[in-house]
């Protein structure tokens, strides 16, 4: 599976920021009036006519208002502050983030979005409804079959590829080392992925026999031809997001989207958070709160019950995330592997 996967749940968040962004201003001024409108028809007393306020009210029945409650409020209000325009900051996130030393990025998406919904484990399936009868099984297969899958995928390490690795975790063990001008996977990852993506049985080698044969060989398989152009660096990953982000939206810049935010701590650490949400979607957009450099923190996004996060974590801290480049020995190079499974299949 080619991580640029990946991208169509870019470009469905981009449509997500489109949809939820959608009302400007005007829009949003008629919204209000609209709410007034009806505000004055559910008010029989016509308490909006007379200028009642909450503090008004309260004196009418002889209660006076908390001075102290009011001071702290103001002073949350305060607290929270707001985050600075995305017009000021937004290229200064991308071109951050995108020149850091290393970095880890970690997703959870659907697996749908990735290609992966015709995935299956059908003997966990079978385990599960082994001892229930004939109705009973289909109902729990059903439910199972209808149930989304969600991948965790992991891009870490050096910015520019050197050690960079690259995990499908969840579904399959998928494990790749970006190595710059060559990329290796793990045999147990690529026995793995031979297993779950094989045509038909019958059409290759056993996975079981290939795995057993492959590793009698070396521990890392040579897939830089098949693989080449197909994945990218984290700093590549940061730029292209932006790009097909902003291109799936129709946009030139998020600050478009008229989103404002708020300054926020989050897990003990300052963050402006940039969020839109409409009944039960919303999209957010959460940054390092650094004037001099901010960098990406968290991307989300639920929409038509399709939910989506992006954290980036360990800026700076993430180069000892990947094992050391394979040793020569260790590694299966691709006409070797081919000889392996022309042996295999005579």
């Amino acid at each position: 599976m080619s991580m640029k996967a990946l991208y169509r749940t870019t470009g469905l968040l981009g449509v997500a920021v489109l949809a939820l962004t959608a009302c400007g201003p005007e829009d949003e001024g008629a919204r209000d009036d609209v709410a007034e409108d009806g505000q004055e028809d559910l008010d029989p007393d016509g308490a909006e006519d007379q200028g009642d306020t909450p503090g008004e009210v309260a004196d009418e029945e002889g209660e006076e208002p908390d001075p102290e409650e009011e001071v702290d409020a103001g002073d949350e209000d305060s607290e929270a502050g707001d985050a600075p325009d995305l017009a000021d900051i937004e290229d200064s996130v991308w071109e951050s983030s995108s020149s850091q030393d290393s970095v880890t990025i970690t997703s959870e998406v659907p697996a749908s979005m990735l290609g992966l919904d015709e995935v299956t484990h059908d003997d966990e399936i079978d385990d599960l409804v082994e001892e229930e009868d004939d109705e009973a099984a289909d109902d729990d297969t059903e439910e199972i079959a209808e149930e989304e899958e969600v991948v965790q995928v992991v891009v870490a390490g050096d910015m520019t590829g050197d050690g960079s690795v690259w995990q499908l975790e969840d579904l399959i063990d998928y494990l790749l080392y970006d190595g710059g001008d060559t990329i290796y996977q793990t045999v147990e990852s690529f026995s793995e992925e031979y297993r779950e993506f094989q045509p038909e049985e019958g059409a290759g080698p056993d996975p079981e026999e290939l795995r057993s044969e492959l590793e009698t060989e070396g521990s890392w398989v040579d897939v830089t031809s098949t693989l080449a152009g197909e994945i990218e660096t984290p700093e590549q990953y940061v730029e292209t997001f932006r790009e097909e982000m902003l291109s799936s939206a129709d946009m030139d810049s998020l600050a478009d989207t008229g989103i404002t935010g708020e300054a926020e701590n989050r897990d003990g650490e300052d963050v402006w958070v940039y969020r839109e949400e409409m009944e039960d979607e919303f999209v957010e957009f959460v940054i390092i709160a650094d004037e001099d450099e901010p960098l990406l923190s968290e991307i989300s996004m639920d929409s038509e019950g399709i939910e989506v996060s992006i954290n980036f974590t360990d800026w700076n801290d993430s180069e000892d995330v990947a094992e050391d480049e394979p040793a020569d020995e260790d590694v299966i190079a691709e006409d070797e592997l081919e000889a392996i499974v022309q042996d295999m299949m005579q």
